[in-house]
């Protein structure tokens, strides 16, 4: 305990960036302190990322126009749903049969690229459909409520609805189906994995297998396995809880390439390659991160 609290103390230390605690840290000290594993003992003692669980409990059992909450359907403290989000993302025969076929696929926001998926937009046919897709067509289907947005900024509600469900399976393995016609939309996430992109020419691989534990803006990139179960994350780069698909995005654009928008055909297949990646590993949501 002692020596995990000196590294998360030496971890604050680096962050704040002041001189004097930077020539304090040397050799092993200064490289668990810019490393996931710095940051997960941080997580271990403190971890606000689990203020979230609340806010998401409590939208939990809130009602809808209908009169319906989540709770109605599965129990006050979501006992029905342990173990659901170790499924996560899965291949099914419609992806997302709600809202209307007309309108635009996606929304543009301000001058980003693909700010976000249209919630409002159906999509029919066999494809991998998300947890955060699963909690829309619930809302939408069970409690006449209007589906969140699958945006970081606007869909603040999606967030903490999804780390409280994933929240629910904790220290279950991660168990996402890989075989039969998941197989196609498998084999399509690992392509993109694989691909270098951008100006930069890096793939996901780049960093996160083939140089894992290297350097990289500071930092100390970290290993693929075991990514995936910790996500949502709390970032504290960011003093916020972040979602996987806007971790892609971020890697897509630090790259030097056009990112996509959240809940992206490509970005599906590519949760689900990523994540079974770590198959076998506990799910521990929310993670802490740099």
């Amino acid at each position: 305990m002692k020596e995990r609290l000196s590294f998360a103390a030496a971890t604050l230390a680096l962050l704040v960036g002041t001189g004097t605690a930077n020539a304090q840290l040397t050799g092993e000290e200064q490289q668990r302190a810019v490393s996931e594993e710095g940051a997960e003992a941080i997580g271990e003692d403190f971890n606000p990322g689990e203020l979230d669980i609340d806010e998401g409990r409590a939208l939990f059992t809130k009602a809808g126009p209908n009169g319906k909450s989540c709770a109605s359907c599965h129990g006050d403290d979501g006992e029905d749903l342990k173990g659901v989000a170790t499924k996560y993302p899965k291949v099914v025969d419609t992806v997302y049969p709600i809202g209307n076929d007309s309108g635009p696929d996606v929304v543009h926001k301000g001058e980003k690229q693909g700010e976000a998926l249209n919630p409002n937009k159906s999509i029919k046919g066999e494809g991998v459909r998300t947890l955060a897709m699963r909690i829309n067509m619930c809302r939408v289907k069970q409690m006449d409520a209007e589906p969140w947005q699958f945006s970081q900024k606007h869909g603040t509600e999606m967030r903490y609805m999804t780390i409280f469900v994933k929240n629910l399976s904790d220290g279950m393995p991660l168990d996402l189906k890989t075989d039969g016609k998941a197989k196609e939309y498998w084999k399509e996430g690992k392509q993109f994995y694989w691909t270098k992109r951008g100006q930069l020419n890096f793939s996901c691989g780049t960093c996160h297998v083939q140089n894992a534990g290297m350097r990289i803006r500071g930092q100390i990139l970290s290993e693929v396995r075991g990514q995936y179960t910790k996500f949502p994350t709390f970032r504290m780069k960011q003093q916020q809880t972040r979602l996987m698909h806007t971790r892609y995005r971020g890697c897509n654009r630090r790259v030097r390439a056009h990112d996509l928008p959240f809940q992206a055909e490509i970005y599906r297949s590519l949760e689900l390659y990523h994540g079974s990646l770590s198959n076998g590993e506990e799910m521990r949501v929310p993670g802490h991160s740099l």
